[in-house]
């Protein structure tokens, strides 16, 4: 690391025993966040925080730090006047009390005025300490302030965190700091690779840090690691002639669990090839974190290879080779003996388990939450009219074993190949029933793919807003980034789902007859709350949904925020698109400016009778007939599927409210008129609300 002689160098070195892989990288972001708020607060110029990070250590880097913090004038108000200086002008106590403290001359001091009351205050010059003399404070609040909800007190000790600390290392320039980390040992000692330098050594420069790291088979950076990982992957898929996919959350993973990484390939019997790769993959992947290997690019054809990163360049491979191959046989052993005993016992059989198997306290088993999902389901391919769908019975059989393979020994194991399994223990008797016994868990994440059949996509919806509906009659409502039950994930889910089966889909119908799904399965009655929580929930997710997707706020904002009598994805995109295209066009400022006038006159007014004998006034005339007019275009089929044709009307009506506000005065004395008016005015309002809250725009 190259120096600038006239900046100085700092260096933080945690060095702890085994971090775990899944939180390194977070713990590390937060010590640089840190460190990089306390540098700035304690006012120290710096040119670049860099972070690094093995399993053994946390390490901070500031470079061209200037050596003494800045100084900086500011203005002090003490205490009032009126007992901090007499008549005399002499200083009584408290005021002195303040020059000293401050180390202020008398005559340095002002008299400010503040809340109506005098004060003494004066000018003070704070000089900056040497840089070093404030880095051991800073280094004290950065690493304390880390936290996580895994971290625990070590022997006697107060301080809290994931592992215990085996060194505080601190470097600035040349010089070793001290720091008094409840008693933490600090000395100027750094230790390398565990199996190669595990004796430490004395370092008196960054530069020298790096140096003895690198010889000590310490890869300090992350990026590095990684790219080190797949580049030995690539060795070995052209010497083995095989085809290793590259799963970026596993190769994370993997460059976490050690400092200088060595990639090594492993065998297993081929027997286990006849257990579906699914199973394999998952026993490598998920369990032992391996990578899995295929005989072709197309990742169709599982090998019986797997490869591996070891934590060692410095043990013998075959000992670690063959380590690891008994490893996975014995995971590979169980696999198979579960697939075995789950297809000879069969998954009517396996289903028959469900009745005792809990979906969540309160809301039944899975059972009872098959039958649920078949009420929902076999309604809502009514309202869509699916062209392919299943009959009655094979619907009703479907819904039955949808959940049957979470019974299952593989899945009770595995529980990642929940609907996987049931699609293998079932193909043997219907394929198609099978494939949406996998599908209908589909998406898992938030841009995971969908299903590719209709009745799996209905069922998928079904089944993730019955989970919805349960866990908010239960009060199990999301808080912060708590989310157990992965509602916003089901949600999504379902806003997604709905978008692609690219049909009209009330989700505030399917959420009222989800409901009564439930009163009527625990026979009780579910709170207006609890509804009204549910459709927000929905709303809001919708909002973040077309939100991701690029469209703008007030657009989305000016659909969302109406009287909600539907939540129909398809529509509101419909909608956004319209008003953005009209939009663009400048066609929307009359109807807004009318829409603002008629909001301020008719404010909370919910009388919506109209007398047609009490109009006095052409232009009220012409605006009730406008409106009659348009009413009709405000039908919900012609919102759903004409919204350029509602929002056209909008803007017709608006002409017309425009010339009826510069022709009319709508409070009048005549209190029949005047009411009137105004009544006639919040039937507009609410006509147009259906479509859009031009207020938003």
């Amino acid at each position: 690391m190259k120096q600038d002689s006239k900046k100085s160098q700092f260096l933080l070195e945690i060095f702890v025993e085994e971090i775990p892989a899944r939180l390194l990288n977070e713990l590390s972001k937060q010590l640089e966040n840190n460190f990089q708020k306390g540098m700035d607060e304690g006012l120290i110029p710096y040119n670049k925080i860099t972070s690094y990070f093995t399993p053994r250590r946390l390490v901070i880097t500031v470079e061209g730090l200037d050596k003494k913090q800045k100084s900086i004038e500011k203005h002090i108000i003490g205490p009032p006047k009126k007992i901090s200086i007499d008549g005399a002008g002499n200083l009584l106590k408290p005021g002195q009390a303040f020059l000293e403290k401050n180390n202020i001359k008398i005559e340095d001091i002002k008299i400010i005025k503040k809340n109506n009351s005098d004060f003494i205050s004066a000018d003070v010059k704070i000089v900056g300490k040497n840089t070093h003399e404030v880095l051991s404070k800073i280094t004290y609040d950065s690493i304390t302030k880390i936290k996580n909800r895994k971290f625990m007190k070590w022997g006697s000790k107060n301080f809290q965190f994931i592992r215990p600390i085996q060194n505080l290392f601190m470097l600035f320039d040349s010089k070793f700091l001290k720091i008094d980390l409840d008693g933490i040992k600090n000395e100027n000692k750094v230790y390398g690779h565990r199996f190669y330098s595990n004796k430490g050594e004395k370092i008196f420069s960054s530069t020298e840090y790096f140096e003895f790291m690198k010889r000590s088979y310490v890869e300090l950076d992350f990026s590095n690691r990684k790219n080190t990982i797949k580049k030995q992957i690539e060795k070995i898929e052209k010497k083995l002639k095989v085809n290793v996919p590259i799963d970026e959350d596993l190769l994370n993973h993997v460059a976490n669990l050690t400092e200088y990484p060595s990639v090594l390939s492993g065998n297993f019997d081929k027997e286990f090839l006849e257990v579906p790769k699914e199973v394999n993959i998952s026993v490598m992947k998920n369990h032992q974190k391996y990578f899995p290997v295929f005989k072709d690019k197309k990742h169709l054809k599982l090998d019986s290879k797997f490869v591996f990163v070891s934590g060692s360049p410095f043990l013998n491979k075959k000992i670690v080779i063959s380590g690891n191959e008994k490893v996975i046989r014995a995971r590979l052993d169980d696999a198979k003996f579960f697939y075995n005993e789950d297809k000879n016992f069969g998954l009517i059989n396996i289903q028959k388990k469900l009745s005792a198997t809990t979906f969540i306290e309160n809301a039944g088993t899975y059972e009872d939450k098959s039958k649920r999902i078949h009420e929902l389901s076999g309604e809502l391919i009514k309202k869509v009219e699916l062209k392919d769908s299943l009959t009655d019975k094979k619907l009703k059989t479907t819904c039955k074993i949808l959940k049957a393979d979470l019974s299952s020994q593989m899945v009770c194991e595995f529980p990642e190949l929940q609907g996987i399994m049931g699609n293998y223990y079932y193909r043997d008797q219907d394929p198609y029933i099978a494939e949406i016994i996998e599908q209908h868990y589909l998406p898992k994440g938030r841009s995971d793919s969908l299903p590719t059949n209709e009745t799996a996509k209905i069922i998928s919806i079904c089944d993730k807003i019955d989970t919805i509906t349960c866990c908010f009659s239960l009060g199990l409502i999301p808080t912060g980034s708590s989310d157990p039950y992965g509602l916003r994930r089901n949600s999504i889910g379902i806003i997604r789902i709905a978008e692609s089966l690219d049909k009209h889909i009330n989700l505030i119908d399917l959420l009222n007859l989800s409901f009564k799904c439930y009163e009527a399965n625990f026979d009780k009655q579910v709170g207006n709350d609890s509804r009204n929580k549910a459709v927000y929930f929905f709303i809001d997710r919708v909002r973040n949904y077309l939100t991701d997707m690029g469209y703008q706020t007030n657009i989305i904002n000016s659909v969302l925020n109406i009287n909600y009598e539907t939540i129909d994805i398809l529509t509101i995109k419909n909608k956004i698109k319209s008003l953005e295209e009209f939009n663009k066009a400048n066609k929307l400022a009359s109807a807004i400016e009318a829409d603002k006038r008629l909001r301020n006159i008719v404010k909370d007014n919910k009388d919506l009778n109209i007398n047609l004998e009490v109009f006095n006034d052409p232009y009220e005339l012409k605006l009730y007939k406008k409106y009659i007019k348009i009413k009709e275009s405000f039908s919900e089929k012609i919102i759903q599927n004409s919204p350029n044709l509602a929002l056209n009307s909008i803007l017709d009506i608006a002409d017309d409210l425009s010339d009826f506000f510069e022709n009319v005065l709508v409070m009048v004395e005549n209190e029949k008129v005047k009411k009137n008016r105004i009544n006639l005015l919040t039937n507009i309002k609410i006509l147009i609300s259906k479509f859009i809250n031009l207020s938003e725009i």
